[in-house]
């Protein structure tokens, strides 16, 4: 039965790879054309979906079940029935109130309602124009943005913005051409461009009549054109490959694994742990090769490891973090694992697409990052300390809640925490590792190993706070509980030096990647410092007087013996305690006098009084 089961289980995998191995598209569509956009070559449906985006807020208009290509290629053939599609989201009602329109609680307005407001406030979109952004109140940003968006769409209308032409043979700056570009500038093209036109000429026309069959001839006209250029050369497989992740959003799919992961691991805590457990662990794999696939996807169409912008980073640490949550259940198969990677995941996830809804994911890279090994291999490896780090927070956060719900299953806590020691370890080498690499790739790219920039710094408190934890606790000072508050805490200092270096705005590291942090810091910040602050108040509001009111103190040497007044213990006494499971009591004929004493040989003088006595073992 086992037999079959692990067969069975294998299976389903195979039928999972085999279906996403046919994902790209066989046959070259009008979305697979290639457009010159922000610095790459990308289809007409990225470009498409990021100018959607700019205007309606979202990539797709699904209430009228209209794609984003769609959209563009209609806005070009019928431009007045474009102009009065609502497509234009404005939600600041003192902006709608300007361009004298009545509010809708649908937010969206056509070009043709908004043009005459805009058109009627230009003096004072000027003025705005010359502030400073800071300066800028939020009716002006918004104003100011609606304008340039307005003048964006009707340069669309006419095929102005849309570089889909390649650079003729001498062009030495390779800069991609528009049809509009040509009208304009009356330079004769050449002879591939003028094929190219000839192609697209033909696709819009029939596409106009809706005779589909020479749509398809244009277009495979239109794709052995551009496949043939040797001098310019644009991979359509790439193309074909991105504009498929773009409909099938494999990192959506993922999240939803997650998701459902852990609500069923949830209800196996209720009932029938093992047999929903199994579920669970089976709805987390498959998210997790589900955001394998998407990875290696966007590695296959940018040529490059996806650590190197922000949203990149977000997602290949959400996958790094999967991957150790998913070996951590292998190995336990009690739920810590399920519990970390869901949980983490689908926080990761989220985080990642507040930075996605700025536009191209895909985007070119900052000089500076798009150079040799030592920056792959750094990137790479921090970004891996990074995700470790997050999976041993996570674990410390699980041991915290255990503590607060069930104290008790001492070997329950135990073994949560020796995974947590272990992946601390493991965490800290990566951390080092990479830090070290940066200094180098640093030193190659700057000349110099370490500036005190504050994206170093960063990396270096992560370092430095796990060595302190990890120290503290082969020392003996750290107990289990104060380890895990400290590295629960971790995941702070972590998500400061990830992402709250972008906020200062200054350094080698600040690369513009700004929007938003300030509100997904503070969001993370309050939910990872949660269970830290209960163990901290149930800590601190122990009812210390119905503690024993006696209390002797030890040392290691031949020093001496007291006892104290009869009265509950000061603050002062409390802090020299360990945890409550690290005190204990014993009961004795106490003296009031003070006499020497070792810990082998302790004399004590016959008292009428009798006290529980509380034994500190951390001063033993």
């Amino acid at each position: 039965m086992n037999f079959i089961k692990t067969n069975l289980s294998f299976f389903h995998y195979i039928l999972l790879f085999a279906s996403f191995s046919l994902s790209p598209l066989d046959a070259f569509e009008v979305q697979n054309i290639p457009v010159q956009s922000e610095g790459r070559i990308k289809p007409l449906d990225t470009f498409a979906r990021n100018m959607l985006l700019r205007f309606y807020g979202k990539r797709e208009i699904k209430d009228q079940n209209i794609k984003a290509s769609d959209w563009l290629l209609d806005l070009i053939l019928n431009p007045e029935n474009g102009r009065n599609l609502k497509v234009f989201n404005i939600r600041n009602p003192e902006v709608v109130s300007s361009l004298f329109l009545e509010w809708s609680t649908q937010h969206k307005y056509s070009f043709n309602e908004i043009i005459n407001g805009i058109k009627n406030q230009v003096e004072l979109i000027k003025t705005i124009d010359q502030k400073e952004s800071q300066d800028r109140s939020p009716f002006e940003k918004q104003l100011l943005e609606l304008s340039q968006s307005a003048i964006m769409f009707e340069e669309l209308s006419y095929m102005k913005n849309i570089k889909l032409i390649p650079p003729a043979l001498l062009d030495e700056n390779a800069v991609w051409q528009s049809p509009f570009d040509f009208i304009i500038s009356g330079i004769t093209p050449a002879y591939h461009q003028e094929e190219i036109l000839n192609s697209l000429q033909q696709y819009l026309a029939a596409r106009f009549q809706k005779n589909e069959l020479e749509m398809n001839n244009a277009l495979l006209n239109y794709e052995r054109i551009v496949s043939e250029l040797s001098f310019s050369p644009v991979d359509v497989e790439k193309l074909k490959g991105e504009t498929w992740m773009n409909d099938v959003n494999l990192f959506v799919k993922s999240l939803a694994f997650y998701i459902l992961s852990f609500l069923l691991i949830g209800i196996s805590w209720m009932a029938k742990p093992s047999f929903f457990r199994n579920i669970s662990f089976f709805s987390l794999i498959i998210g997790f090769l589900i955001h394998g696939y998407g990875i290696v996807m966007r590695m296959y169409i940018m040529g490059r490891p996806p650590v190197s912008t922000l949203y990149e980073s977000v997602i290949f640490v959400s996958f790094i973090l999967l991957l150790l949550a998913v070996a951590l259940e292998y190995f336990r198969k009690d739920g810590l694992g399920i519990f970390v990677g869901s949980v983490g995941g689908s926080i990761l996830h989220f985080i990642g697409f507040s930075y996605a809804a700025d536009g191209d994911t895909l985007g070119m890279l900052v000089a500076v990052l798009d150079s040799n090994f030592w920056l792959a291999t750094h990137v790479t490896t921090i970004t891996i300390g990074y995700g470790a780090s997050l999976v041993a927070g996570f674990i410390g956060h699980l041991y915290l809640i255990q503590n607060i719900l069930d104290s008790s299953n001492s070997k329950k806590l135990k073994s949560i925490f020796n995974n947590l020691f272990g992946m601390t370890l493991f965490a800290l080498f990566f951390t080092l590792f990479g830090t070290i690499l940066g200094g180098i790739w640093a030193d190659q790219s700057w000349g110099r190993f370490w500036g005190w920039d504050p994206k170093e710094n960063g990396a270096l408190l992560i370092v430095l706070w796990q060595l302190l934890m990890i120290h503290s606790r082969l020392a003996g000072i750290a107990k289990p509980l104060l380890f895990a508050l400290g590295m629960g805490l971790n995941n702070i200092i972590v998500a400061l030096a990830w992402f709250g270096v972008n906020l200062l705005q200054v350094g080698l590291h600040s690369y513009g990647f700004d929007d938003g942090v300030a509100r997904n810091l503070y969001i993370f910040i309050t939910f990872a410092s949660l269970p830290s602050k209960i163990n901290l108040n149930n800590s601190i509001n122990l009812d210390l007087s119905k503690k024993p009111k006696i209390c002797c103190a030890f040392s290691r040497d031949n020093s001496s013996f007291s006892k104290f007044d009869n009265k509950p213990l000061s603050n002062k006494d409390n802090e020299s305690l360990t945890e409550p499971s690290e005190i204990f009591t014993i009961n004795l004929r106490a003296s009031s006098e003070i006499k020497p004493f070792s810990f082998k040989d302790i004399c004590f003088k016959k008292s009428n009084n009798s006290e529980d006595l509380i034994l500190d073992r951390s001063n033993l």
